[in-house]
């Protein structure tokens, strides 16, 4: 527990700098960039078959517009999407394949997996490629924007504690 009004300011601020990088990034919505015509896949992971397999698994891909695009229900071996949509199941990830990207498929996709008594929602963008790129993309694969953020978040950090 705070012994200080010191610590207890310092707790507070750390708190709010928390909700503020929280709020300010992407959040747990990942994002895809993608060109009209391109093909492209959008993965959906969930955590129910971390364990062990799960015998009644329902997948729904819906549409920016929520439009359904694939249903997939495993223990009856069915499996229905859209022309030009596709999915790919292993336990704990199914993709949803675009084969041509077309205007209409920008914008928030939506992963709805449940299984008895119990469902979760995993939200993917998809995203047009502008035609200029405004930074480079790292060898890691790591957005240059998350990077900035952690780095200001470990210097927030740092005014808050490491002060003498």
């Amino acid at each position: 527990m705070c012994s200080s009004v010191v610590e207890q300011s310092q707790m507070v601020a750390l708190y709010f700098g928390l909700v503020l990088f929280h709020l300010t990034g992407e959040g747990g919505m990942e994002r895809v960039l993608c060109r009209p015509g391109q093909g492209v896949s959008l993965p959906c992971s969930y955590h129910y078959e971390d364990q062990a397999p799960v015998s009644e698994l329902s997948v729904q891909w819906k549409s920016p517009s929520s439009r359904l695009l694939c249903h997939y229900i495993k223990h009856k071996a069915f499996q229905n999407c859209s022309t030009g949509y596709s999915i790919s199941y292993r336990p704990g990830n199914i993709q949803l394949f675009i084969l041509q990207v077309q205007t209409e498929d920008f914008g928030t996709h939506v992963c709805s997996v449940s299984k008895r008594h119990e469902f979760s929602d995993f939200s993917m963008e998809l995203d047009w490629i502008s035609e200029f790129i405004t930074s480079a993309p790292t060898s890691d694969g790591n957005q240059p924007g998350l990077a900035r953020r952690l780095s200001t978040l470990y210097a927030f950090i740092c005014l808050c504690f490491c002060r003498r």
